[in-house]
């Protein structure tokens, strides 16, 4: 990973978890020691669960595939439309004429056309035959899927780390905060 890369992530680290912690010094343990609403959702919910659930559009999209099928004409009609007039811009010009990157820069416009040009195909199956796609919407979600989504959404909540938040939350939020800070000071330094 690039160090801008593990910069972003310490950075959306470091705030999520000055945020949490400052929610637990403020909930405190009151909250979240009975059966509410907040134990559930911050201490119960499996959140990969939710993350994992398999969400399908194939329905709608297939109700309404002449829309979908004419917006992606659209879109790569225009964007085909721009790549076509880049070669005409001078800048491009001068970075395609010459110079040891110029062979990437070509490459990156004939990938960006060819790319373009896939997108157009699928856009015309979709919007005059979408029963064409289906293999390819197969194999693509056995691709994309090879694991099946889990079934549970719910965790107890007396198990692992929260078994620590609710024995001393505004404790684990003091080490959240000061986690979080040190993460957004090396972030800044």
């Amino acid at each position: 990973m690039s160090p801008e890369t593990l910069a972003v992530i310490c950075g959306i680290s470091g705030v999520l978890g000055v945020a949490a912690g400052a929610a637990l010094l403020i909930v405190g343990g009151r909250a979240l020691r009975g059966r509410t609403v907040l134990r559930r959702w911050l201490l119960e919910t499996d959140l990969l669960a939710l993350l994992d659930r398999r969400l399908t559009v194939e329905r709608f999209l297939y109700r309404h595939h002449r829309v979908f099928g004419a917006a992606v004409v659209a879109g790569a009609l225009a964007s085909l439309a721009t790549l076509w007039q880049l070669r005409d811009h001078p800048l491009a010009m001068a970075v395609l004429s010459g110079g040891p990157d110029a062979w990437r820069v070509g490459a990156v416009v004939l990938a960006s056309m060819g790319l373009v040009v896939f997108a157009l195909g699928i856009g015309l199956f979709l919007l005059i035959r979408p029963s064409a796609l289906k293999r390819f919407e197969t194999a693509a979600n056995r691709w994309i899927e090879p694991f099946p989504p889990s079934v549970k959404d719910t965790v107890p909540a007396e198990t692992g780390i929260n078994r620590l938040i609710l024995r001393a939350p505004r404790f684990t939020g003091l080490l959240l905060i000061a986690a979080g800070l040190a993460c957004l000071l090396a972030v800044a330094g």
